[in-house]
């Protein structure tokens, strides 16, 4: 199952199938259209060969930015977000030994994944709750108590055959 928050299906399928992608996503939908901060991973892999968190984390942080600046740039602000995704992942390699989807695979609750989110740089209350609704509505994690976070209208634009629905 691919996340439909782009109408580019591979930026997509690569949310779906690795965690760190999708909280880079997440960390990154601000201040930019939704699609655009959800096919930023996949571009970022492109540049930088690698979404691995522990690869991304150990990146000096000005070929970091040199990698968000190049265009089109990866976000509106690409030096802070660049600092701001390098944290998230150095995070995800700390607490989750390099895994982003162990954020919430390794949870019980979506209280829980709630908080572990919370935690995370660039996650503030709204969209740790949107996540946890993203999960469960987009993503198959069926985390109890998922229903009760966020609401639909608070979730990403969904896209069917590249166009917005």
């Amino acid at each position: 199952m691919a996340y439909p928050f782009t109408p580019n299906e591979r930026a997509n399928a690569l949310l779906a199938r690795d965690g760190t992608a999708l909280l880079i996503g997440l960390c990154l939908d601000q201040q930019v259209r939704t699609e655009k901060a959800f096919e930023a991973p996949y571009l970022l892999r492109e540049r930088a060969g690698t979404i691995d968190a522990a690869a991304i984390a150990a990146l000096r942080p000005a070929k970091l930015v040199s990698i968000f600046r190049t265009k089109p740039a990866l976000h509106r602000f690409p030096a802070s977000m660049a600092k701001r995704v390098r944290a998230l992942c150095a995070m995800i390699v700390e607490r989750y030994r390099g895994r982003g989807a162990r954020v919430w695979s390794d949870a019980k609750t979506a209280d829980s994944v709630f908080e572990r989110l919370r935690s995370l740089p660039g996650f503030g209350e709204a969209k740790s709750a949107s996540t946890v609704r993203i999960l469960g509505k987009f993503g198959g994690v069926a985390l109890a108590g998922w229903k009760r976070f966020g609401s639909d209208a608070a979730l990403p634009w969904v896209y069917r055959n590249g166009k917005r629905i």
